[in-house]
């Protein structure tokens, strides 16, 4: 499943937990912790074992980010969109005239 592993380290360092501190409550090794916390990706169990843990709701590890995080994001999608447009519109202008002007030679 997919989880907040911002969320997790952020939770983690609040208490002043090592990564392996926090691999022994949980008894999971410690590289699904850091896996956690990198690629935010966890099994159920490891995912009730963070809960527990930490002494919150599940809820907590999947929290939405914020719309100024999402509209920071924005602008920059934008752009790639629109070179990836204006690339496939000049390919597919070239496309279409180029064997048009070579057939008609």
């Amino acid at each position: 499943m997919e989880i907040r592993g911002d969320i997790v380290k952020q939770l983690r360092n609040e208490r002043a937990w090592t990564q392996a501190h926090l691999a022994e409550l949980c008894d999971v090794n410690l590289r699904t912790i850091q896996r956690v916390e990198n690629q935010g990706s966890a099994s159920l169990e490891t995912i009730m074992a963070l809960c527990v843990s930490f002494d919150i709701k599940r809820q907590a590890l999947f929290k939405v980010p914020e719309a100024s995080d999402v509209e920071q994001a924005k602008p920059q999608l934008t752009k790639a969109y629109l070179l990836v447009f204006l690339f496939g519109l000049i390919i597919g202008v070239a496309g279409t005239f180029i064997p048009f002007v070579f057939l008609n030679t």
